[in-house]
């Protein structure tokens, strides 16, 4: 943990600082705390301080002039200031010393929070020469050498064998390198083929839903796009229960698509319908869950839907697989959808302020979660349909937008003021798709979240 020092002559400041700020969760701890300058310059230039806080005007020696002294000293020392006085020659000379941050009284425990988590980084690029190695961010970058050296690491020379699991607990495995996909989703690169008794055993386990793997090695260049593939086959059991593993290599086209398509190009929804019906009775084995995904949204994408078609959008295979838990209730689903839009034609549904106060009061609870427009209906006792069209008219926004946003505003707080992985951010704010989110939030913000928390 990094060594804190405060100065303040002011007790009940120093109280409130030692007692506002969860310091063991930043991973910091407190080695002093002073009520005057003198003492305080005789502690910091022990070099066994990393960061200091200190009240700008203290009897005797200030926290200007103890910064002062210390500028040239120790140059890696993080600075934070804190005064009841807001004066700009104070900032002007703080900037001067390179102060790091400056908080005026009574101290706003947030920003005091994200100073000190700026602090902390700084003492890390100080300390440590050792780069990112986080397997995702590698993964997302395309960067092939340090995925290389990452897999050197678990014996793995330039291949490996790949697999996914679905379920509450990862498969346990010697010598491979794990990461997690989303919740309860976990890639493994391993430097030997799964057991197939294994394989078994964990699928067992009612909670475990789905494994996919390939049976050969995978050269270095195709890891990322294998692992997808992988991922697509874990989810099976989303189209057949007693397809739990699966290394089945997915078909590239699929001809229900193209004739689904071709209808809702010609606005033929009832033959749309008779389709859905028809792929319950026979054809899943066609099927795989990415085709499910992309179904799912061709009709939502229709003209029926007009501007609403955002709202019924599904992002990521977990949503879905978490919306509708298999294929034949999706299907269902989706002629609901159909005839509900075909309904609202004819008759436009007659707005409730108290319906829309329902509405928003559950979205605002419940937006870290896997909400969608479905559930928020189903919920409200309310059709998809009249959801979409009462959101877009008294917000101006459609519902995803609103729930993005939320989501957004939340993930920019943590980051801000936790220590939290990008991982643990995006489970948080209710993403499962960990690259999903890296896209949503690049697009929000303008930045990668490395560049944001850099800028922080």
């Amino acid at each position: 943990m990094y060594q804190v020092l405060i100065a303040d002559d002011e007790p009940s400041v120093l109280k409130s600082l030692m007692d506002g700020i969860q310091w063991g969760e930043l991973g910091l701890t407190v080695a002093a705390a002073v009520n005057n300058g003198e003492e305080a310059l005789q502690i910091l230039e022990t070099g066994e301080i990393d960061i200091a806080i200190l009240d700008i005007r203290m009897p005797g020696l200030n926290g200007l002039e103890v910064c002062e002294r210390l500028c040239r000293k120790q140059e890696n020392l993080q600075l934070i200031l804190i005064s009841g006085y807001a004066e700009f020659s104070y900032a002007e000379r703080a900037i001067r010393y390179g102060v790091l941050g400056y908080c005026l009284k009574p101290i706003e425990f947030e920003r005091l929070t994200c100073f000190l988590l700026k602090a902390e980084r700084n003492c890390e690029k100080q300390n440590t020469q050792i780069p990112d190695n986080d397997l995702l961010d590698v993964l997302e970058r395309g960067d092939l050498k340090t995925l290389e050296k990452i897999l050197q690491g678990s014996g793995m020379e330039g291949e490996a064998y790949v697999a996914v699991t679905v379920g509450e607990n990862p498969v346990q495995i010697r010598n491979v390198c794990m990461v997690e996909l989303g919740r309860e989703q976990y890639g493994y690169f391993m430097k030997n083929p799964l057991d197939p008794d294994s394989m078994e055993e964990w699928a067992a386990k009612k909670e475990n839903l789905g494994i996919g793997y390939e049976k050969e090695k995978v050269s270095l260049e195709k890891l990322s796009g294998m692992l997808n593939e992988c991922q697509v086959r874990a989810f099976q059991y989303f189209i057949d229960s007693e397809e739990k593993v699966c290394c089945r290599q997915s078909q590239s086209k699929n001809e229900v698509l193209h004739e689904i398509r071709t209808m809702i190009g010609a606005n033929q929804w009832n033959q749309v319908v008779d389709s859905l019906i028809q792929l319950k009775k026979k054809g899943w084995q066609e099927f795989n869950v990415r085709y499910a995904l992309r179904l799912c949204n061709l009709i939502h994408s229709g003209n029926l839907f007009r501007e609403e078609e955002t709202d019924y959008y599904v992002y990521s295979i977990w949503q879905l697989t978490s919306q509708y838990g298999n294929l034949r209730n999706m299907l269902e689903r989706l002629e609901k959808d159909i005839q509900e839009a075909q309904e609202s034609e004819e008759k436009q549904p007659v707005y409730s302020n108290m319906a829309f106060m329902e509405l928003m009061s559950y979205i605002n609870e419940n937006y870290k979660k896997d909400i969608s427009l479905t559930s928020a209906a189903q919920n409200c006792y309310m059709t998809s349909n009249y959801v979409s069209q009462l959101f877009k008219k008294e917000t101006g926004m459609t519902f995803v937008h609103y729930i993005t946003q939320l989501r957004m505003e939340e993930a920019v707080r943590l980051l801000e003021t936790t220590k939290k992985s990008t991982a643990e951010i995006c489970s948080m704010v209710g993403y499962n798709d960990y690259f999903y989110f890296l896209r949503i939030f690049k697009k929000y913000t303008g930045k990668t979240i490395k560049q944001y928390r850099a800028e922080l």
